[in-house]
C-alpha cells in the first residue's frame, strides 16, 4: 500500500517522456502506448534460437538451421527483433553510455520472459574481454542482468565465465571464421554440476557467442542452459 502511495507521487512529480518521441510516457515502460505498440516484439519465432520467423508460423517451429542442428543449450528467448527504432536505442546504450537505457530494456526482457515455467538458478551475463571492459566502462549484459536477477530473486554470477580471448566482431565474418574466432575464448572458474542456467545478453546475432559459451557451460557441468536476451537480429 505505501509503495503504490510513493509510486503514485513520483508519477506525478517526475512524469516520464517516451525513449522515442517524446511525448508523456507510462511511468514503467518509459514508452508511449503508441510507440509501445510498434515495437519490433519477437512473438513469432523459432523456439531453439529465437530467430524471427514468419508471422503465419506454427508455434513451436523449429528454424531450418534447428532442424539440422543440435545446440548445446535448451532454448533462447528474445523479447523484440534487432531492427529501428530498438537498434538505436541498444546501440545508445552500448556505444554512447546511455546507462539510463538500461531499465526499460530489462523491462522490455521481463515483460517477454513473463513467469518461467523452468527458471534457472543461476543468471550469467556474457563477459567482456577485459580490454574491451576497460574501454566502453561497463558491460552491458551485466547491467541488463542485474535488473532481470533482482526482479525474479535469481543471483547473478559475473565472475564465474571469463573470456580468455578478444575476438573480433561476429557481423564481419563468415560462418566457418565466427567458429574459428570464438573458439576457447570462455573459460569457467568452477564447477556448475547439476546447475540450471540462463545466459544473458543484449543481443544476440549469429548465435555462435552464446553457443560457444554453452559448450564451456556444459563442459562445467550445467545441467540446462537457457538463453535469455533483449533482441535477436533476424539473419544468421
Amino acid at each position: 500500500m505505501v509503495y503504490n502511495w510513493i509510486n503514485s507521487i513520483q508519477r506525478y512529480l517526475y512524469p516520464q517522456s517516451c525513449l522515442l518521441c517524446g511525448s508523456n510516457a507510462d511511468f514503467e515502460t518509459r514508452f508511449c502506448q503508441t510507440c509501445y505498440e510498434k515495437l519490433p516484439f519477437n512473438y513469432h519465432a523459432c523456439p531453439y534460437c529465437a530467430l524471427p520467423l514468419p508471422v503465419n508460423t506454427a508455434e513451436g517451429t523449429r528454424c531450418g538451421g534447428c532442424l539440422q542442428q543440435q545446440l548445446p543449450y535448451h532454448s533462447c528467448i528474445t523479447a523484440l527483433r534487432y531492427e529501428p527504432p530498438l537498434s538505436r536505442l541498444i546501440s545508445n546504450l552500448k556505444f554512447r553510455q546511455h546507462l539510463h537505457l538500461t531499465l526499460p530494456l530489462a523491462k522490455l526482457l521481463i515483460h517477454r520472459l513473463a513467469e518461467p515455467d523452468d527458471p534457472p538458478e543461476l543468471i550469467l551475463p556474457v563477459p567482456l574481454h577485459p580490454r574491451r571492459l576497460r574501454e566502453r566502462g561497463f558491460n552491458q549484459a551485466q547491467e541488463i542482468g542485474r535488473v532481470v536477477a533482482k526482479h525474479y530473486g535469481i543471483p547473478l554470477d559475473s565472475r564465474l565465465v571469463k573470456r580468455t580471448r578478444e575476438t573480433s566482431a561476429q557481423s564481419d565474418l563468415n560462418e566457418h571464421e565466427r567458429r574459428r574466432n570464438l573458439r576457447n575464448a570462455f573459460r569457467i572458474y568452477g564447477t556448475l554440476k547439476g546447475v540450471n542456467v540462463a545466459i544473458l545478453d543484449d543481443v544476440v546475432t549469429t548465435g555462435s557467442t552464446i553457443t560457444e559459451l554453452s559448450k564451456a557451460l556444459n563442459r562445467a557441468g550445467a545441467d540446462k542452459i537457457t538463453v535469455w536476451a533483449v533482441a535477436r537480429t533476424e539473419s544468421n
